[in-house]
């Protein structure tokens, strides 16, 4: 293994011995950096959002006439609104027999969590923009 890597050593070192240092132009340094000012002074990128205006205008659409399809399908034959969408009455809940006792500490605790939660993403968010529009 030495004896492969002194021959590998001793091929690099001829075969570099041949050729002559190459040497960059005088105003190498200058011509990147211009390149890169170029680069630099790009177009900004465009905030877009992920689900366009007009798609959020359908949904919502779509949702009310949902909405006043149910309310309007029956004729009303009581005074209660919710009896027109014909909702289950026997319904039999399998989690009602348990029952969740969470300590003080904890309930403490998931609040300032929160808190603390919408406390920070506005914060980031306005880092990240300022970072973004250096």
């Amino acid at each position: 293994m030495e004896k492969e890597n002194k021959e590998l050593k001793a091929l690099i070192d001829k075969i570099m011995s041949n050729e002559r240092l190459e040497k960059p132009s005088l105003d190498f340094t200058d011509n990147i950096m211009s390149k890169v000012e170029v680069i630099s002074k790009s177009a900004p990128i465009v905030y877009k959002p992920l689900i366009p205006t007009y798609v959020w205008v359908a949904v919502i659409g779509a949702f009310l006439l949902l909405v006043s399809y149910v309310y309007f399908k029956e004729p009303a034959t009581s005074n209660v609104w919710l009896d027109r969408f014909n909702l289950i009455k026997n319904t039999k809940n399998p989690l009602g027999t348990l029952t969740l006792n969470f300590s003080k500490i904890l309930t403490y605790a998931v609040v300032l969590f929160a808190v603390m939660l919408s406390i920070q993403i506005p914060l980031l968010k306005q880092y990240f923009n300022k970072r973004m529009a250096v």
